[in-house]
């Protein structure tokens, strides 16, 4: 009786939960079966009324408000935070940008790696970023060269195999929060409106034309209808703030710590998919450079480990090495060490991970340096989240800092195999004594013995710049939906479904942004108002 009963209540749930999937959220994303997507239909009465509404306030954003203010319609911002920037405003503000035409359409098509076959955009990308510094110029914004010719001076910041590459050139205005400063200032000499700590919930759309009229926002805890006249651009960044959504595209169970701005948490991307937005350049992210777990948890910023040579190394669980700790892993698209699953033990072999060093390494180097305070890189440095002290005495009392008089105590305060990690050190104070690299590539000159107590750690996490993946977009920045056709008056410029896909060039989504930004918002002002 039990068990046909308990058949009885298993075959309701499984009714119940396809009936929901069939007229819920996931039919209106059009996963569940629903042959249409649509947004919430359009209200009786609007609150508020503009002719192109601008949803995120980072470089796109700013960029397309300015293009479309400039051509003649009138604007309103909505932005999340209670500030803007997004990533453009913590980026470093590198420009890498190609100095022509004809070989930046060869590079950008082999650099797109067969996800980008629209040849009309691969152009149009290509002509944007050859003309950004005159755009720039034209906002009162200059560019200067850092560096002619990339490939052959900074070969590691492209893909030097790739054809066309000579012609990319480094150009910077500043950091990247220097420069939105500039174009912030721009957007208010336009007296263009902007409404902060204000998300876009959804869009609005007339579901017999998909015509997208406008977006539900949240004020103070209310919803209100924003009718947009001639368009809506969505510029609201990535998701890598989204613990969810990464486990669906990227490493179930493993998270990511996001370098930029916490507030890119994917809401666009689910909007866009609600109105029949294909996708595009999901798997892609963009690693940085490790974490330390503790504080950047704690702080809700992610607080960069800041390795230097001398008495540290990295080690899992097991206490042994795993990863060359010298090595720079921002922007690589080598396979990550601490993403390696073993199958056996059914978890990721290198998580948890730990720095450990002596009493020397603390000495002398400060885990989070104030240099990246200076350069403003990543959203802690550029809001100045926490000041590190020197000598990292502060955050040992914390207890983001773990400390041990020996080995053995050491690893039983961080959960690390004893025997492991002793053997570990062994070999690399050994490797140094003779001058030997380690057996993951780290060079000898990188390396110190550790030797001198007390022993400390700090547990490690991975982190990413950002992602790219998110609604597919054609030359005129508009949305594509599933069967290639744009969505009437919706666009989508920046880290919001981004161009690039498995391979990325380092300073080129801030760029990007920029770019794509004012194509979005001079398009969207030659709408034609709806009525």
């Amino acid at each position: 009786m039990e068990e046909k009963n308990m058949k009885k209540d298993l075959s309701r749930r499984s009714f119940i939960k396809g009936a929901a999937i069939g007229t819920g959220a996931f039919a209106m994303a059009g996963i569940g079966g629903a042959k249409e997507a649509y947004g919430v239909p359009p209200p009786k009465k609007w609150d508020m009324e503009t002719d192109v509404l601008v949803l995120g306030f980072g470089g796109a954003g700013a960029s397309a408000a300015i293009a479309a203010h400039d051509a003649g319609a009138k604007i309103l911002i909505v932005e999340k935070a209670p500030f803007g920037g997004g990533n453009s405003g913590c980026c470093l503000g590198a420009m890498l940008l190609p100095n022509n035409i004809p070989d930046a359409i060869k590079y950008y098509r082999a650099l797109s790696f067969g996800t980008v076959k629209d040849d009309l955009l691969i152009a149009a990308f290509a002509d944007a970023l050859v003309n950004l510094p005159k755009k720039l110029k034209e906002w009162g914004i200059n560019t200067q060269y850092r560096m002619k010719n990339v490939v052959k001076n900074l070969p590691r910041a492209v893909f030097p195999k790739l054809p066309g590459v000579e012609c990319i050139d480094y150009l910077t205005a500043g950091s990247g929060k220097k420069v939105f400063e500039m174009i912030s200032r721009v957007v208010n000499e336009r007296g263009i409106k902007i409404l902060y700590e204000t998300p876009a919930r959804k869009l609005v759309q007339d579901c017999s034309n998909k015509e997208v009229k406008g977006a539900v926002v949240e004020i103070k805890g209310a919803e209100k209808f924003i009718k947009a006249k001639k368009a809506v651009i969505m510029a609201t960044g990535g998701f890598e703030n989204n613990v969810e959504m990464q486990g669906y595209y990227f490493y179930p169970g493993l998270r990511l710590y996001p370098f930029g701005t916490p507030y890119n948490t994917g809401d666009g991307i689910k909007m866009a998919f609600a109105v029949g937005a294909d996708q595009w350049h999901f798997s892609c992210v963009e690693w940085m450079t490790v974490c330390m777990k503790a504080p950047t948890e704690q702080m809700k910023a992610t607080i960069q480990f800041g390795f230097a040579p001398g008495a540290c190394i990295i080690v899992n669980q097991k206490g042994r090495q795993f990863i060359n700790e010298a090595k720079s892993l921002s922007h690589r698209k080598d396979p990550m060490q601490f993403t390696f699953f073993d199958h056996e033990e059914a978890r990721y072999a290198n998580i948890p991970f730990f720095a450990i060093f002596d009493e020397s390494f603390r000495l002398k180097n400060q885990l989070y340096p104030d240099d990246y305070k200076k350069q403003e890189v990543g959203y802690a440095a550029a809001h100045n989240v926490y000041e590190w002290s020197k000598d990292n005495t502060t955050e040992i009392e914390k207890g983001w800092i773990i400390k041990g008089e020996s080995i053995e105590d050491l690893a039983k305060g961080i959960g690390v195999d004893a025997a492991g990690l002793k053997d570990t050190i062994a070999v690399h104070n050994q490797n140094c004594k003779e001058g030997k690299s380690s057996e993951f590539g780290r060079p000898a000159k990188d390396s110190a013995p550790l030797e001198q107590p007390p022993f400390y750690a700090v547990e490690l996490a991975p982190s990413i710049i950002n992602t790219q993946g998110g609604p597919k977009h054609n030359f005129l920045a508009q949305t594509m939906d599933t069967e290639g056709k744009p969505i009437p008056r919706l666009y989508t410029p920046g880290e919001l479904g981004s161009f690039f896909g498995h391979l990325y060039q380092g300073g080129s989504n801030f760029p990007e942004a920029l770019a794509f930004g004012r194509i979005a918002g001079e398009s969207a002002a030659k709408e034609k108002s709806w009525k």
